[in-house]
């Protein structure tokens, strides 16, 4: 439990000394069930509380299926370049790492839930259960989610970088992975210090949804050259036991979807390893994906 006395929520004088922050307890943490098609999907993680009361939380009541309506939401044009996928965000949370005596906030971690699937104009005929299926419903999605951006319409700089540190987990009942996508800067020569990664654990729950698990560190306080003037190790703590508490259970439909594929294709290991996507995508690359959805679209 955090010491209120010595962690106040306060930033009333700077420090430059080397200091280790604190974030909410994980120990007395609640545990949390959402409920996605008929699946459950439970996690224990600390109650909201951001740098900023203004901050506002994602949250559904208890028990509501976010998809019982089959209804997700269109992406916002900013974000997704098409009108093909939708998402239903049921949880995110932000928590404040604070410095000793009243030296204000030093990180916040971000977590967020995310159901991600095709717009019912645009579904893929496929099950998202199946390995290869999934990785290319990934590629597809990253592309258009990632893949558009880009710094300086002549030199096409991207403005993120990924997958990277790709890994395969199978604490869950469904094959799963991890990875990260960089924000990088305007110059790729140069080590963007101050960039936060999306961290995303992706696993399907339905033959056509799946779900994004998102953490994102904000590291705040820095001296000269973006030199961290703490430890983020409490912020990497808290990120991973929230990982670690992560459990799903399928429902009855999305089970006898899961062993049926498992039947056909025996194998249901993710690729051990997914190269960095080539980024920005350009107009040949959207001419292949177009011909390439309109193939495995119903």
């Amino acid at each position: 439990m955090r010491n209120y006395f010595k962690y106040p929520p306060l930033e009333w004088r700077k420090r430059k000394e080397y200091c280790v922050p604190q974030g909410p307890s994980f120990a007395w943490a609640p545990w949390t069930t959402l409920h996605l098609a008929g699946n459950r999907l439970r996690f224990k993680a600390p109650r909201h509380s951001p740098k900023f009361s203004s901050v506002e939380q994602a949250r559904v009541l208890p028990g509501h299926d976010v998809l019982a309506d089959s209804n997700l939401r269109h992406f916002n044009s900013t974000n997704m370049p098409n009108d093909h996928w939708g998402f239903a965000t049921p949880l995110s949370r932000t928590w404040a790492f604070w410095g000793p005596w009243m030296t204000g906030c030093k990180a916040e971690l971000h977590m967020a839930v995310t159901v991600l699937g095709r717009q019912p104009e645009h579904a893929f005929d496929l099950s998202f259960f199946h390995p290869r299926a999934f990785e290319m419903v990934l590629v597809q999605y990253l592309n258009d989610r990632y893949g558009h951006e880009h710094w300086d319409v002549q030199t096409h700089i991207p403005r993120w970088h990924g997958p990277v540190d790709w890994r395969r987990h199978n604490h869950l009942p469904v094959f799963s992975a991890s990875c990260k996508i960089y924000n990088q800067g305007p110059d790729p020569d140069i080590t963007n210090n101050l960039s936060y990664p999306d961290h995303l654990f992706l696993f399907p729950i339905t033959d056509q949804h799946f779900v994004r698990i998102t953490f994102v560190q904000h590291l705040y306080s820095r001296g000269e050259r973006g030199k961290l003037t703490f430890d983020p190790t409490p912020v990497q703590a808290l990120q991973d036991a929230i990982f670690n508490s992560i459990s799903l259970e399928l429902s009855p439909k999305s089970q006898a979807s899961y062993n049926k594929v498992k039947a056909e294709v025996g194998d249901m290991q993710l690729t051990p390893t997914f190269a960095p996507l080539k980024w920005p995508v350009g107009a040949e690359e959207v001419a292949d994906e177009q011909r390439n959805s309109r193939l495995i679209e119903r």
